[in-house]
């Protein structure tokens, strides 16, 4: 996850106050994105995990 503008064939989600970007391509391949905020000592920061529900390999 980076900080980004859209480019040509991007898809932009909307949610709440949040816009987010995916790439090319990404969306086709995965219907759900989980953003999770850890603040431990372990571990600080976002990550996005998608939902491997969808389609498997092409």
């Amino acid at each position: 996850m980076s900080l980004d503008e859209a480019k040509d064939g991007d898809e932009i989600v909307k949610d709440d106050d949040f816009q987010f970007v995916i790439g090319d391509g990404l969306g086709e391949d995965y219907s759900m994105f989980t953003v999770d905020y850890s603040n431990s000592w372990l571990k600080k920061g976002f990550t996005v995990i998608p939902d491997r529900s969808g389609p498997s390999c092409h």
